[in-house]
């Protein structure tokens, strides 16, 4: 019995390691995409009628931006609450016996 309950808490705090990690890769991708976002206005405004005026790509960059972190955001959030919760729970159902020695 106690050893089912070392292997459940084991896999919840792998679980929450790995929900860890994708919260940091969606945090990555909205920080590139922003980032791409301000590049892509600032070329745009240095070679004007390539792609479009340069008006343009300053009226689009806050659009831009919005959407990276409107969709990053949420999924950053989401990703944390799922490891906390795992370490809760992992937590909760009590971790492998600690014995000094």
């Amino acid at each position: 019995m106690a050893r089912h309950r070392d292997d459940r808490h084991t896999a919840l705090l792998r679980a929450s390691a790995r929900w860890s990690g994708r919260a940091d890769r969606c945090a990555d991708w909205t920080r590139r995409g922003v980032e791409r976002c301000r590049r892509w206005a600032r070329e745009g405004a240095r070679r004007p009628g390539e792609l479009a005026p340069p008006s343009w790509f300053a009226i689009a960059l806050p659009f831009g931006i919005a959407w990276y972190r409107a969709l990053g955001g949420p999924a950053q959030a989401w990703c944390r609450a799922a490891g906390w919760s795992c370490r809760l729970l992992a937590r909760a159902l009590g971790g492998p016996a600690r014995t000094g020695g």
